[in-house]
């Protein structure tokens, strides 16, 4: 990807978790990207022997981490064997996730962190790891990095033009995933996820025919 190109996925394809985001809050009052806080969680669900939580919440990590070994193992095995059928699996698989949401009018939330962790590491792989959609507190530590190192570093012109790239694209980043959330914010339905739904109908055919 160029840097103009890095910059616009970096907006699209965090927008989309945003919604999702939103929307498991909004609908199972859960946040679906917050691992962090879900381990925070496992540790006071410990402490209060409340086991029942405590599977719950492992289950979630552990779909979470499956939705990224799915996702990556498509792309490792795609680019392999040059096959970009296999590297658009992720998206048509969240694609489908969607699909069945709308219909049924609502989804498992197991589903809604494998849609989710899926299209964090499908950004992560095609940007070459420049974009985390969904991973928003690791990009703002990032940032304040970027912005640092921008003005307070010795790097050369050149590299300074690279830090300052960098940093747009996270910036970027989290305003993709805030605008998601605001978009979702006003629905109390799936239908939102029609939007998810265009964007991976798109995205696929792009991977298919090789244009990303």
């Amino acid at each position: 990807m160029t840097a103009k190109q890095t910059h616009i996925a970096a907006l699209v394809f965090s927008f989309i978790p945003g919604i999702i985001n939103i929307l498991g809050i909004k609908l199972f009052g859960i946040v679906l990207t917050n691992v962090t806080g879900h381990y925070s969680a496992i540790i006071q669900q410990i402490n209060q022997i409340n086991w029942q939580d405590f599977v719950r919440v492992l289950a979630y990590i552990g779909i979470y981490w499956l939705g990224s070994f799915c996702a990556s193992s498509c792309f490792v095995i795609g680019n392999t064997a040059k096959n970009p059928n296999v590297k658009a699996l992720p998206t048509i698989t969240n694609l489908v996730i969607m699909l069945v949401a709308i219909y049924l009018g609502t989804i498992p939330i197991f589903l809604f962190f494998f849609s989710t962790s899926i299209q964090n590491s499908f950004g992560a792989n095609h940007s070459k790891n420049e974009i985390r959609p969904s991973q928003i507190t690791g990009v703002v530590m990032a940032s304040g990095l970027d912005f640092a190192k921008y003005f307070f570093s010795d790097a050369s012109k050149e590299m300074k033009k690279t830090i300052m790239s960098s940093f747009i694209n996270k910036t970027l980043n989290i305003l993709g995933f805030v605008l998601g959330g605001i978009t979702a914010f006003y629905f109390t339905t799936v239908s939102i996820l029609w939007i998810p739904v265009v964007f991976y109908s798109i995205v696929s055919y792009l991977i298919i025919k090789q244009k990303i």
